[in-house]
C-alpha cells in the first residue's frame, strides 16, 4: 500500500469567473469544493490507477469531516487524527478569459503536543502495512521543523520507502534522514532551495546534484511548468512536455510524485527513463484539466506521447 501524509490539508474552493476585477462586484460562474493538500492529491492520483492508498494527517471541524467523507467516497482509506480547530480553506480563482489561476492559501490550524503525539502513534502503526509513504506539503503551526525527519526515520525502521515533497527548513532537515526520493516544493519556497535560486536548467541541475550528494537516490527539480530535472547518483535527465497546452499547474507536482510512487511499487523495475516518462505523463494529465487531479489511467496513457525524456550525461 502507498500511504500519504498531509499534515496541513485543506478544503479547496474553486471559483470560476470571466475575469477578476479589483474593487468591483464579480459574479462567479461556477464553484466547486474538494479535498485538497499535496498528500491528498497524491492519494487521489494513485486511486485513479486502482491501487490501495491510505491518507494520514490532521483534520478538524466541519471542513475536516467533509474531506474525510469525500476521500472515502472515492476509495481512499483515511486514518486522520481529528483536532479541535477547523481545517483550513484554500481558494482557487480561475479567470477563464486570460486562463489565469490564482491560489489563496490559508496557513492552517495550530497543533497541540497531544495531537502530534496521537498522530505519531497512528503513523507508526500504519507503517506496518505500507510499502511506500509520501510526505508532502506545508506544516501546521506549532509542529517542529524536523517533523518530516522524524516521520522518515520511523518509516525506515519499518523498512518503508519514503518520498519527500516539501519546502524550506522542513525539506532541508528531512533530507538528513535520506528519503528515497526528494522533490523541493519551489512554489512554496519562492523558487529557492538551500537559499539558492532555481532560475535555469543549469541551477536546477546543480541543486539536483546537491540533493543526491546528500544520500538521496532520486532528486526532482521542476524548474519550469513544462520542464523537470531528475537526478540519480550517476545519471541526470531532462523531462519536458512537447506540443501540448498546460491548462493548470495546481496539483501537477503531486501527480508526478504519484507516478513515481506507482512505478516504485512495481516488482518488475523499469528503466529510469520509462519511470520518468510515466511520472511526467501523470503530471501532464493533471495539468491538462482545470481540476486538481486527473481521473483515469487512460488520461495518463493519452499523455505519454507528449513527454520527451533526454539523458544529459
Amino acid at each position: 500500500m502507498i500511504t500519504t501524509v498531509t499534515l496541513n490539508p485543506a478544503l479547496d474552493i474553486t471559483m470560476e469567473l470571466n475575469q477578476l476585477i479589483s474593487n468591483q462586484y464579480n459574479s462567479v460562474k461556477k464553484v466547486s469544493r474538494i479535498p485538497g493538500g499535496k498528500g491528498i492529491n497524491i492519494s487521489k492520483a494513485i486511486t485513479a490507477f486502482g491501487l490501495d492508498t491510505m491518507s494520514l494527517g490532521f483534520l478538524g471541524g466541519h471542513a475536516g469531516h467533509f474531506i474525510a467523507e469525500q476521500l472515502r467516497e472515492v476509495g481512499i482509506t483515511t486514518n486522520f487524527w481529528h483536532i479541535e480547530e477547523e481545517t483550513r480553506t484554500n481558494v482557487i480563482i480561475i479567470e477563464q478569459k486570460q486562463k489565469i489561476h490564482t491560489l489563496l492559501s490559508d496557513p492552517g490550524p495550530r497543533i497541540s503536543q497531544r495531537d502530534l503525539d496521537r498522530f505519531m502513534s497512528i503513523f507508526s502503526r500504519v507503517m506496518a502495512q505500507s510499502r511506500i509513504v509520501a510526505l508532502s506539503g506545508s506544516v501546521p503551526k506549532d509542529v517542529p521543523d524536523d517533523i518530516y525527519y522524524q516521520l522518515i526515520e520511523l518509516a525506515h525502521q519499518k523498512n518503508v520507502q519514503t518520498i519527500l515533497d516539501a519546502s524550506g527548513i522542513h525539506f532541508e532537515k528531512a533530507l538528513e534522514a535520506k528519503p528515497l526520493l526528494a522533490k523541493p516544493d519551489l512554489r512554496a519556497s519562492g523558487n529557492r532551495v538551500f537559499n539558492k535560486p532555481v532560475d535555469s536548467q543549469e541551477t536546477a541541475i546543480k541543486i539536483a546534484h546537491e540533493i543526491v550528494n546528500r544520500g538521496i537516490q532520486i532528486a526532482i527539480i521542476s524548474y519550469q511548468d513544462t520542464k523537470d530535472i531528475i537526478a540519480t547518483s550517476d545519471e541526470i535527465w531532462l523531462a519536458e512536455t512537447i506540443n501540448q497546452q498546460v491548462v493548470n499547474i495546481i496539483g501537477t507536482a503531486e501527480a508526478i510524485i504519484a507516478g513515481f510512487a506507482i512505478k516504485l511499487m512495481e516488482e518488475k523495475k523499469e528503466d529510469m527513463s520509462d519511470i520518468i516518462k510515466f511520472a511526467m505523463a501523470c503530471g501532464l494529465a493533471s495539468a491538462s484539466t482545470d481540476e486538481e487531479e486527473f481521473h483515469t489511467k487512460d488520461d495518463v496513457i493519452r499523455c505519454l506521447p507528449y513527454i520527451k525524456v533526454t539523458k544529459l550525461n
